[in-house]
């Protein structure tokens, strides 16, 4: 027996020459970012996905040996054809997406690569950034804030002195502008990179945090120490967002089964019945949201990331604020989580401000929702 049989038999069959060399790289350089980024993807998966480039769409196997191939006619379809089949799933669904690059290589190639596709995706208001808000358009209420033409809110102060000899205001950047410009300095120009990481709020489902702690039950005189009872205290956080600002919060010991099917604009009111499924949102309060971001201002920009919250509270007097990082949870997603920053309540009435305790409150994982479809 001859312990090396496996290196001869790799030098017989695959000798060093059968191998391309590869391309010399001068001492103290390393490749281009552009190698190492193309399509926005690792150089090692970029490599990869680049060998599907010229692979063709199977078609099915023959149900025998003897009988011919039944016929494939969307192999025979040309790319750009295939790649707008694509984009029309992709603004329908982009979960539907992921599931089309699962078909063949080819598939995969042309989700992977293709910046049309991804392109649409980012821009369009389905699942992309034109929807987001970087600066509240409504108040806790759901009512719309009115605006001039510079952006600049009506009734807040501002405009109560009008001066011909001020100066104009600055128009802020528009939102295009704005996609446009991070596309090119944070994301390689690519779409698809953007798109992943670009801190985002999901529409088509909800944000849910499950809270657990112990406390400890009243101590019995008849009893030893060790045999004090301990409480198990559970319950949940809901927040949704909508596209035009608005959002609901709500804090109930309801499992999420019996609450997101009903966590619609159209359950906000007191007049739950104990009888009705709905009842459990009687304590949700309205609310809106914000980004925060580079759309905020030109002369203070903060960096995208931050998600602000303001809501209503169980005492009218007082209104609360919440504020999150956009945060990833699970291998290869993003933006499906909500990570606490702060948590703080101001008295209308006195305008003084007080910081609630975080000590046993848990990050919001976003969960899907069907019924919920675009999030209107």
């Amino acid at each position: 027996m001859d312990d090396n049989v496996h290196e001869k038999y790799k030098n017989k069959h695959f000798p060093p020459s059968s191998f391309a060399p590869k391309p010399a790289v001068a001492p103290g350089t390393t490749p281009s970012t552009s190698q190492q980024t193309q399509h926005g993807l690792p150089a090692t998966i970029s490599q990869l996905v680049e060998e599907f480039s010229q692979l063709s769409i199977p078609g099915a196997d023959p149900p025998t040996d003897l009988s011919p191939a039944p016929p494939c006619p969307i192999k025979d379809l040309p790319e750009e054809i295939l790649t707008t089949i694509i984009q029309y799933i992709a603004i329908s669904d982009v979960a539907a997406m992921s599931r089309v690059s699962r078909i063949c290589k080819r598939f995969a190639f042309l989700v992977m690569t293709e910046e049309q596709i991804w392109k649409r995706v980012s821009v369009e208001s389905a699942f992309g950034f034109k929807d987001m808000h970087y600066e509240f358009t409504c108040d806790i209420e759901g009512k719309p804030l009115s605006g001039d033409t510079n952006g600049h809110l009506l009734g807040t102060g501002d405009d109560d002195f009008a001066n011909e000899d001020l100066e104009p205001a600055i128009p802020k950047p528009s939102y295009s502008d704005i996609t446009f410009d991070l596309l090119r300095k944070q994301y390689a120009s690519s779409w698809r990179q953007m798109y992943r990481s670009r801190p985002r709020v999901r529409f088509g489902g909800c944000y849910i945090s499950t809270v657990n702690y112990t406390r400890p039950g009243a101590a019995s005189t008849s009893t030893n120490t060790w045999g004090a009872p301990v409480h198990i205290v559970t319950y949940f956080r809901y927040l949704r967002f909508f596209r035009d600002g608005t959002a609901i919060s709500l804090l109930t010991v309801a499992e999420p089964v019996d609450v997101v099917h009903h966590l619609i604009k159209a359950n906000l009111h007191k007049e739950h019945k104990t009888v009705l499924p709905s009842t459990v949102m009687k304590d949700a309060v309205r609310g809106r949201w914000r980004l925060s971001g580079p759309g905020d201002g030109v002369e203070t920009e903060e960096a995208e990331g931050d998600l602000i919250v303001d809501t209503e509270c169980s005492i009218p007097k007082y209104t609360c604020k919440m504020q999150f990082t956009l945060g990833n949870a699970g291998k290869g997603t993003r933006n499906n989580k909500l990570n606490w920053k702060g948590y703080w309540y101001h008295n209308k009435l006195t305008d003084d401000w007080g910081e609630f305790g975080l000590k046993n409150d848990k990050g919001f994982y976003w969960s899907r929702v069907k019924s919920y479809r675009m999030g209107s």
